[in-house]
C-alpha cells in the first residue's frame, strides 16, 4: 500500500454483520454448540408462551372434592410433552405459570385457603404445583379482610415477576413476552356491597396509563364474566359499560373469567372471552360422588393464540385458535372446533 493511501472505515453496521456471520459459522462448525434463540422482526426473542388457566376449585365443598383437587394439580404437572389434539397440533410445552380465576375456596375459610396454598404454592417451588400461580378471588372466597383476600395481599410482594401491585395490595399485573396480564379481582369496579371489587377499576386505569404501551396485547382476568346464566346478575351493567370504555380502543386479545358452571369460549362486545372448566360433582345437591374438573392450556406465538381444554380424565375437550397482532389493530375472532354456547343478553 502506497504511503498516504487512506482506507475508508467500514460503517458500524458492517462490523456488526461480519461479527454475526462469523458467530453463526462458528456455531455451525462446533458439534453440540447450542444455537441462538429465534428472533422476531423487532429484535425481540420470538414468542412461544404456554400457560394454564383454572378456576372454581372450591376447596372445602366436599370430602371427595378435597381428595380430587390435588390430583388436578398433578395433571397440570404431568401434561408437558403430551400431544395436543389434532386441531392444535404439536406438543404441550412447560407453562410459564398457572392463572386461577377465583373461588379457590368454597366458603373463604382459613383452613380451605390453607389447602389451596398447600397445593398451588406461590413460586413453583413451595407447593405441589411445579410453576408459579397467579390467583384472584371470587364470591365464594369471602369479602374484604377475610383469609383469602388477606392471603393474596400477603403473597403479592413475593409473587414471581410482577410489574405493579395496586395501592391496596390486592390487584396486580405482569408481563410475559410482551403480553400484559392484568388481574382485576372479582370484577372491575370501585367499591360496593356485597362482592366488593376494592377499586380494581381504578387499578386498571392506572395500569393502562402507566404500563400498557400503545397497541400492546392485553389479557384481562376477573371472576365474574358476561354469560347470562351465571354472571350478568352478579355485577351491574354500569360497571360493564365503564369497563368497556376503558378497554375498547386497546388491543385486548382475551378476557378470562370464572364463575359460570361449564367451560365457554364466546365473545362480549367483539372481545374473545374464555371460561375454563368448573368443579363438577356427580350429585351436587348432596355434594357426593365423583368429582371432575379441568383447565385451559393457552399457547401464544408471535401472532397466534390457541386454547385447548384438558380434563381430569386425561382427554381433550374444546379447542380454538385465532390470529392477533402486537399493534393497535382488531384481532380476528377465535375459531372454535366444538364448544357450548353461553346464553348472552
Amino acid at each position: 500500500m502506497r504511503s498516504g493511501t487512506r482506507v475508508a472505515a467500514l460503517p458500524c453496521r458492517w462490523h456488526t454483520a461480519i461479527f454475526q456471520w462469523f458467530a453463526i459459522a462458528l456455531l455451525c462448525a462446533v458439534p453440540g454448540m447450542p444455537l441462538l434463540p429465534a428472533r422476531a422482526s423487532g429484535g425481540e426473542p420470538a414468542r412461544d408462551l404456554t400457560f394454564y388457566v383454572v378456576s372454581d376449585t372450591h376447596y372445602g365443598l366436599s370430602p371427595e372434592g378435597d381428595k380430587t383437587l390435588p390430583l388436578l394439580v398433578d395433571k397440570m404437572n404431568q401434561l408437558p410433552g403430551t400431544a395436543y389434539p389434532d386441531a392444535i397440533g404439536g406438543t404441550v410445552a412447560k407453562p410459564r405459570g398457572v392463572v386461577h380465576l377465583g373461588d379457590a375456596t368454597n366458603d373463604g375459610k382459613k383452613e380451605q385457603w390453607a389447602m389451596f396454598v398447600r397445593d398451588y404454592g406461590l413460586t413453583g417451588k413451595d407447593g405441589r404445583l411445579h410453576w408459579p400461580v397467579y390467583e384472584t378471588y371470587g364470591n365464594h372466597d369471602g369479602g374484604p379482610k377475610t383469609p383469602v383476600r388477606d392471603g393474596i395481599r400477603e403473597r403479592n410482594p413475593q409473587r414471581v415477576g410482577l410489574t405493579a401491585i395496586s395501592s391496596n395490595g390486592l390487584h396486580y399485573c405482569w408481563n410475559w413476552d410482551g403480553i400484559l396480564f392484568v388481574n382485576l379481582g372479582i370484577a372491575p369496579g370501585s367499591t360496593t356491597r356485597p362482592y366488593d371489587p376494592e377499586y380494581s377499576m381504578e387499578f386498571l386505569e392506572e395500569v393502562l396509563a402507566k404500563h400498557a404501551r400503545p397497541g400492546q396485547p392485553l389479557i384481562l382476568m376477573h371472576h365474574f364474566g358476561f354469560d347470562k346464566g351465571h354472571s350478568l346478575n352478579w355485577w351491574p351493567e354500569e360497571r360493564r359499560t365503564r369497563y368497556l370504555e376503558l378497554i375498547k380502543d386497546r388491543n385486548v386479545i382475551a378476557i378470562l373469567h370464572g364463575h359460570a358452571h361449564q367451560p365457554f369460549i364466546y365473545q362480549w362486545e367483539g372481545i374473545d372471552i374464555y371460561h375454563p372448566p368448573h368443579f363438577k360433582q356427580k350429585d351436587p345437591k348432596k355434594n357426593d360422588g365423583p368429582v371432575s374438573h379441568g383447565f385451559f392450556v393457552f399457547r401464544l406465538t408471535a401472532d397466534e393464540l390457541t386454547v385447548a381444554e384438558r380434563k381430569t380424565d386425561d382427554t381433550w375437550g374444546m379447542t380454538s385458535r385465532k390470529k392477533f397482532q402486537a399493534g393497535p389493530v382488531t384481532t380476528t375472532p377465535a375459531t372454535p372446533t366444538t364448544r357450548p354456547k353461553p346464553s348472552l343478553p
